[in-house]
């Protein structure tokens, strides 16, 4: 059984101020760590549960905030962009995807850290149906027949995500209440969850479908200012529909992907 972990950091247990996210400061540091160690526990269950190869994505930002020394022997990581896609690594190969530390889509209400992709972003639609970052992963993994197990983040992320997959199993990290407040778990309580299900949800087998969204693809993408529409190139594959909204065509997901966001 070959496994793959997405993560972010926005969604992970103990963080819910955007000084946690990045920059040289004490908060970043001690996020980092918590990151790794639920990306590794994830991978832990993994192993646990009988897979043979892991590979750990670092999503968030850059893709430099796994904390090197801490990296578990039996896991390989991807880190560092450009990268040739969006999850480095994924293809058909895999059994099952995990995403760690997700967070919910820009516009929801009371969601912590709440966006998608960035804050130039108002709205994303991806054939017709409002998604964030989770839709686009799971649409991600579907276009390579990867059914996606388990999610992890604050309760508005995993409730979006049981929309978008039936049987996705669920760890919640936080409540979230606003933008920068939410109502934390022990991180320590929520690192272990993410082990113990993970292990018991790849020991029975996956019981959920890889998620599909069709061929062809449309992703339309509202800007929050004209400004971001105006700066966007007018090739072929992209339309521009009005002032904020552009759409990118491709003959399925990755394409269509690419055209909006280029490597990722």
């Amino acid at each position: 059984m070959r496994v793959y972990i997405s993560s972010d950091m926005e969604g992970i247990a103990g963080v819910h101020l955007w000084e946690q996210t990045g920059g040289d400061n004490d908060a970043y540091r001690e996020a980092r760590a918590l990151l790794t160690r639920s990306i590794n526990a994830a991978a832990e269950g993994a192993l646990e549960a009988g897979a043979t190869y892991v590979l750990a994505d670092d999503g968030h930002s850059g893709a430099t905030n796994l904390v090197l020394g801490d990296l578990h022997p039996q896991v390989e990581y991807a880190r560092g962009k450009p990268k040739p896609f969006w999850l480095a690594g994924l293809d058909e190969s895999f059994d099952a995807s995990l995403f760690i530390g997700c967070h919910a889509m820009a516009g929801t209400r009371a969601a912590v850290l709440s966006h998608t992709m960035s804050e130039e972003i108002q709205n994303l639609r991806v054939n017709g149906r409002l998604m964030g970052e989770i839709g686009l992963w799971a649409a991600a993994c579907g276009h390579f027949g990867v059914p996606c197990v388990l999610v992890s983040g604050c309760d508005k992320a995993c409730a979006e995500a049981e929309s978008l997959v039936p049987g996705i199993q669920a760890v919640v990290s936080k409540r979230s209440l606003s933008q920068h407040c939410a109502v934390l778990r022990k991180p320590e309580l929520v690192i272990d969850e993410i082990r113990e299900r993970t292990r018991a949800t790849l020991a029975k087998g996956p019981a959920v479908q890889p998620y599909s969204v069709g061929t062809p693809v449309e992703v339309q993408i509202e800007f929050t200012s004209t400004r971001h529409a105006d700066a966007t190139a007018i090739i072929p594959g992209r339309e521009r529909l009005d002032g904020r909204t552009i759409a990118y065509r491709g003959k399925d997901f990755v394409e269509a992907f690419r055209l909006c966001f280029g490597l990722a």
